[in-house]
Parts: structure tokens; C-alpha cells; sequence
């Protein structure tokens, strides 16, 4: 009887001890990080591919830092997506924009925050929006165009890959579009008649007219449409730790706060 009891005793004690080791594994892994963690780069930190030649959303500061709408936002996003009231990390790395979906593809950085507007031919999972923008045409006060119907047949410049791209072959006939650089080079482009107009964001727009002031609107809206930011394939955590994230953001004052310091309207 003795020796049952005993072997009774130690496979017990070895229960509890195994027991005793899934809860201390439990914990192990809870105290890891957040769910999208396995998703992203680096745990606690989320890498950003911005393209900064699209102010305000995303320019170069005098210090050669980003800045803008989109580079404030995202530190506010971090700020709901840490662990334990402590913010995550935000790492913005400028590139081609038509090269940021490619980067997310190929895990060279989490998210893409660039004015991005959905598109079902990109390749790609969108946010919720957070911001409501437009596509417009910029033309050079001296060329006299009125209407879009004076622009047919003209050289358009707009970003490759980008839905500006896409409103101008809509909306403007026998438009021949390219791009020849970023937006600075594009608007320069612009300046010196080597393009006719340029297709882009409204505010982005609005911002190089105010900038400039051989330069005007021309016209309505191309097409309305909605910012959003864009998630590689399958990282459905990451979106949906965004989409949260997103939703305390224009919960809060931060978004009036943002459009009021650089100068957005809507």
C-alpha cells in the first residue's frame, strides 16, 4: 500500500509541475506582444513606406526629415497600437511611390501610408479611410486652357500606378501621361511648359497653387475618393489593429487638429 501511495503522490506532484509550466508558458507568450506582432517586421515597431513629394500628406522637412497630415497620423496611430499605454515605434522610410506596394509585397516594410486611395488592381489589403480627398487638374495660368476638352490630346503628368493616372485617361481624351519624376519635378515640368497640366490629390494640388502662382485649378473634380492605408496580403491582424486604431484616431481632436496645421480642408 505504501508504494502505491507513493507512486499515487509522484504523479501528482509531476501534474502540477506539468501544469505549473503550461501556466507559466501562457504567460510567456501573452507577455510577448500583440497579436499582429508575428506580422510585422519587428515586434513593437511598424515600418512605414511613404513617398514624400506629396505635401501635405508627406513632404521633406528643412531638416531632411518627413513630414505632414500622413507622418503625424501615423505617430497618433502608434500611440493606440502600443502595448500598456506605451506607443509603438514608427520607422518612415521615402521611396517612388509606385515602389511602395512592391516593398509591402516583398516585407521591406509593414504598411504604406501615402495618400493611397483603393484601387482593386493593387495588390494589396486598404484600411478604413481616414480622410476624404479628390483628384484635380493644375494647368499654368498662360496657357489658357478652360475646360478639359482644351486638354485633349495634351501631356499630362501624374504619378505612375496612381488613381490620378487613371481619372486623367478617363476624363481627359487622348491624353498622353507620363511621369516624369516625382510631383516637385512634375510641377516644374509644369512651370516651364514641358507638361500641359498635371493630375493629382486636391490638397496636394491646392497646396503647389498656393506655391505657385502662375499656376490654377482648373475645373471640377476628376473623381472623389477616400485615404486610406494599405496592408500586405494576409496580415489580417496588422489591418485590423489598424482599423482600430483608426477609428480612436478620428474619434479624438486629433484629425481637425492635423487639417487645421496643415492647412486641409473638409
Amino acid at each position: 500500500m505504501n508504494a502505491i501511495k507513493k507512486i499515487l503522490a509522484t504523479t501528482l506532484a509531476l501534474s502540477i509541475g506539468a501544469l505549473s509550466l503550461v501556466g507559466c508558458g501562457g504567460k510567456k507568450t501573452e507577455a510577448t506582444g500583440k497579436a499582429y506582432d508575428k506580422e510585422v517586421m519587428t515586434p513593437g515597431k511598424l515600418v512605414v513606406g511613404i513617398s514624400a513629394d506629396y505635401p501635405p500628406y508627406e513632404s521633406l522637412g528643412t531638416d531632411g526629415k518627413v513630414e505632414g497630415f500622413d507622418v503625424d497620423m501615423a505617430n497618433e496611430l502608434a500611440k493606440y497600437m502600443g502595448k500598456d499605454g506605451k506607443a509603438i515605434e514608427v520607422e518612415f522610410k521615402n521611396m517612388d511611390f509606385h515602389s511602395i506596394i512592391t516593398a509591402l509585397q516583398a516585407g521591406q516594410i509593414d504598411v504604406g501610408i501615402s495618400a493611397f486611395t483603393y484601387d482593386p488592381e493593387r495588390d494589396c489589403l486598404f484600411s478604413d479611410t481616414y480622410l476624404i480627398s479628390e483628384q484635380l487638374v493644375v494647368v499654368s495660368k498662360e496657357s489658357g486652357y478652360k475646360n478639359l476638352d482644351d486638354l485633349t490630346g495634351k501631356k499630362i503628368g501624374a504619378g505612375t500606378e496612381t488613381t490620378g493616372a487613371k481619372a486623367a485617361e478617363e476624363n481627359i481624351k487622348d491624353a498622353k501621361i507620363s511621369s516624369p519624376g516625382d510631383y516637385t519635378v512634375m510641377f516644374e515640368a509644369l512651370k516651364t511648359g514641358a507638361l500641359d497640366a498635371v493630375v493629382c490629390d486636391g490638397q496636394v494640388a491646392k497646396n503647389y497653387v498656393a506655391a505657385n502662382s502662375s499656376l490654377e485649378i482648373l475645373g471640377d473634380p476628376l473623381v472623389k475618393e477616400e485615404n486610406q492605408i494599405i496592408v500586405k496580403n494576409g496580415n489580417n491582424e496588422l489591418l485590423k489593429e489598424i482599423n482600430s486604431a483608426i477609428a480612436q484616431f478620428l474619434a479624438s481632436d486629433a484629425p481637425q487638429q492635423l487639417k487645421d496645421k496643415w492647412g486641409i480642408e473638409g
